[in-house]
Formats: C-alpha cells, structure tokens, sequence
C-alpha cells in the first residue's frame, strides 16, 4: 500500500518538476546594487511553479516583497525581508510581484526587481489522428519536450516500481 502511495505522489508531482525553472536574480551578479534588474528581467518568461533565487552576501542586502506603490516609493515597511543569502521564492501566482532590497538606499539606487508571472504552461493536446482542416504538413508524429520529459519520467518511476 505504501509502495502505491509513493507511486500516484511521483506520478503526480513528475509534470510540475519537469516543468518549473529557477532564475537566479541577476545571474553571475547576484542580488547587488549597481546592476539593472528591469534589463535582466526583460527577457525571461516567469510561470507559476517556476523559483526566483535571491543570492548576496548575508547581512549586506535582504529581499522584501512589496507592493506596486511600495516598490515605486522604495517603502521599507510593508512587511518581514528574507535575509537568508539564498532566498528562493516559488512563484505559486499569476501576476505582478515586485521585490526591493530595505537595506538602506539600496532600493533607491535602483536595487529592486518586478516580474510579471504567467500562468503555467499546459501541454498541447495530442492531434486528431484524422489530420483534420487546417494540417499544416505535421505527420502528428512529434511530440512536445513537456511531453516527452512527462513520459520518461513514468516509465523511470515504473523501472523503479518493477525492481522493487
């Protein structure tokens, strides 16, 4: 019974793990003053389930979830700031989310970051097997990453299971 369990919470959990990716804020910089977090963010596509990693010298800097108005005025006191040196925080919303460092004019001199998180990525359905209108030349033989990445995951999980 609990071999079954552990099955249906890996079966379960496999497509989220696939999935989620974890940006480290800043890349190679880190959490710092003197780097443009808007330039850094501008380009990366931020899911629900992906993680944002706040990495910086401990005790230097610290990371505190704000508002829109907070994050514009640089407002230190909406709430508790992560002070860890390694804050990742998982995305488990769609939507805005802006974060400033409250130590002191860092986030005045431009030590703050917002994102725009999506909602996760769902995978394609399979295509009709009929070709249907509209087939633009694929066979329906492909299959996506998600999907594949999905499947080997299982077929691991069931190796496991037959072992055992």
């Amino acid at each position: 019974m609990a071999l079954k369990l552990a099955l249906f919470i890996a079966m379960a959990t496999v497509p989220a793990i696939v999935g989620a990716k974890d940006f480290i804020v800043g890349d190679e910089e880190g959490w710092k003053v003197g780097v443009n977090y808007t330039e850094w963010a501008e380009d990366k596509d931020f899911r629900v389930g992906d993680r944002i990693v706040f990495n910086y010298v401990k005790g230097k800097h610290n990371v505190l979830k704000v508002t829109g108005p907070a994050f514009r005025s640089c407002n230190k006191t909406v709430s508790s700031p992560l002070t860890t040196g390694n804050d990742k925080i998982e995305l488990t919303s769609a939507g805005r989310k802006w974060y400033i460092c409250a130590i002191g004019d860092h986030c005045e001199k431009g030590m703050k970051l917002f994102i725009d998180v999506e909602e996760a990525e769902v995978p394609a359905p399979a295509p009709s097997p009929t070709g249907g209108k509209g087939n633009s030349g694929n066979s329906g033989n492909s299959i996506s990453s998600f999907t594949y990445s999905y499947l080997v995951g299982l077929a691991a999980i069931w190796a496991m299971v037959i072992m055992f």
